[in-house]
């Protein structure tokens, strides 16, 4: 049975989505990030790169005034230099053959956070394009930026009746995963579920930060049990191990609720206010690492808190192209992600955290020193998601904390 206090806070929260549910959504392109998109007919293959100035600049300098500011004028200016830096860098192969692209032109898009170019290239010496085709794009990836990632969309397909795909893409580039295969004619529903798998994994471990802390206040405290009021080493392994699965367990139902619900465009929460509560919930948890005031009420707190992990999710699944008859495998295999993501946290930091904390240094070392860290964290995160008030103290504050 739900308790009062759960049903309190899943009626706020729809109440939040009912006065919400017209936010945007996350855009389609994400920092860190490059696309190639790729137009298909019976005897050619064209298409385009899709990369951001700021990213372009790691490999081509383009800010020739030096203030700080790459201009479409600068981008054009340099043009040429960054086409005969990008053109080598992706070869379409059939079989044996290589197919190198051939640069054609360049358009602009422009995004909140950055300006696009669109770079468009043709495949002149493919001809009819087979149904299998390996691609090889390393785009900063020859150690440039080797967290840098490139994904390659089939946009169209005339022989396919694909048009206007801009989001569900075909294939993930990396600095490990170079060349690969893919279906020229469309992607199936077993190559969706096992790409989402990883996907849902990329986000916990090694980007989901805030996720991994949020694990992370948790299980501070999990090897220890509330006596008098205060925290003391847990007598066996038993007892905080299965407290600890079935927390997850909690935080793994609501965020599959939420992120379903987001995903189906039945509620949408705006992407400051679900960062904000995120960061708000490490704080909590941490916050009860130095004060135990929720051991009662622990349940509906993880159940609520974990909903906004949920719209979390889904604001990162959103620019993967969950959409249309791939929807259900894409969350499937997000979530199974995810959860696999959590599970290498736990295995990789429970042990640990176990074996150490009858230590004399445990409760002001690890647990409350880290909780004040945790919350130092999460107050910053907040401060920067809610007010976007940092300023010119920013990238000082995240180089301090290691972000």
């Amino acid at each position: 049975m739900l308790s009062s206090q759960f049903r309190q806070a899943l009626s706020l929260l729809i109440m939040f989505g009912a006065c919400f549910g017209l936010s945007a959504q996350a855009e389609a392109h994400s920092t860190g990030e490059s696309y190639v998109y790729l137009n298909v007919t019976e005897n050619s293959l064209s298409g385009r790169f899709e990369v951001p100035f700021q990213e372009v600049s790691k490999a081509v300098p383009l800010d020739t005034d030096g203030d700080g500011t790459i201009t479409k004028e600068e981008f054009t200016a340099k043009a040429d230099d960054v086409y005969d830096h990008l053109q080598p860098l992706l070869i379409f192969y059939n079989g044996d053959r290589a197919h190198p692209v051939e640069i054609l032109d360049h358009q602009f898009l422009d995004v909140d956070f950055d300006t696009f170019a669109q770079i468009r290239f043709e495949v002149p010496t493919l001809g009819q394009p087979p149904e299998m085709l390996d691609a090889d794009y390393h785009f900063l990836m020859d150690g440039i930026d080797r967290n840098h990632r490139g994904l390659l969309i089939i946009e169209s397909n005339t022989r396919a009746g694909i048009a206007e795909n801009e989001a569900q893409h075909s294939l993930v580039f990396s600095e490990s995963q170079r060349r690969q295969s893919f279906n020229v004619d469309g992607v199936s529903d077993w190559v969706i579920f096992s790409r989402f798998v990883g996907e849902g994994i990329y986000h916990i471990v090694p980007i989901g930060y805030d996720h991994i802390l949020f694990l992370l206040s948790l299980l501070l405290a999990s090897v220890m049990v509330v006596r008098s009021g205060k925290w003391t080493p847990a007598p066996n392994f038993r007892e905080p191990f299965w407290f600890v699965v079935k927390v997850v367990t909690l935080f793994t139902v609501a965020h599959t609720m939420t992120l379903t619900l987001a995903a189906l465009g039945i509620i949408r929460l705006p992407v400051m206010l679900v960062e904000a509560v995120i960061a708000l919930s490490i704080a909590v948890a941490a916050v009860n690492n130095l004060y135990p005031f929720i051991a009662n009420r622990t349940w509906s707190i993880v159940f609520f808190l974990g909903l906004f992990h949920g719209f979390g999710f889904a604001n990162v699944l959103d620019p993967l192209g969950a959409d249309g008859h791939s929807l259900v495998a894409a969350l499937a295999g997000f979530n199974i992600g995810v959860e696999i993501g959590q599970l290498i946290v736990i295995v990789a930091a429970f042990p640990v955290l176990f074996f150490i904390r009858r230590l004399p240094v445990y409760k002001p070392l690890v647990l409350q020193a880290g909780s004040v860290a945790l919350i130092a964290i999460a107050g910053f995160w907040f401060v920067e998601r809610t007010f976007d008030v940092m300023g010119p103290i920013q990238e000082p504050l995240r180089n301090a904390l290691g972000l």
